[in-house]
């Protein structure tokens, strides 16, 4: 009788061994994961950020021309009340005209 406790007791100990080497091996796996997983979204935090910059810089590019656009619309409803807007322009308002 005591043998078959002794070999029931030495299975079961062989296999609380093979679960537990099995768990640290997952266990491992899923470290690894979870590492690859966290790079990848530092990278994509980067990229957010790196495309939050450039999108702010387009918009005070794209401000910048909205402003200078109206400024040259004014310049150019000036320009067309002083000489009339179907009269020809004078030559100096020709070139004026022109570098707008």
């Amino acid at each position: 009788m005591m043998r078959w406790v002794a070999i029931g007791g030495l299975c079961l100990a062989l296999l609380f061994a093979g679960v537990s080497a099995y768990l640290v091996w997952r266990n491992g796996h899923l470290r690894e994961d979870l590492d690859a997983a966290t790079r990848r979204l530092r990278v994509a935090e980067r990229q957010a950020d790196d495309a939050r910059q450039t999108a702010d810089v387009l918009n005070a590019h794209i401000k910048r021309m909205q402003e200078d656009r109206r400024t040259y619309d004014a310049d150019l409803r000036r320009l067309r009340e002083q000489e009339g807007y179907h009269a020809p322009l004078s030559d100096f308002l020709g070139d004026v005209f022109d570098r707008l």
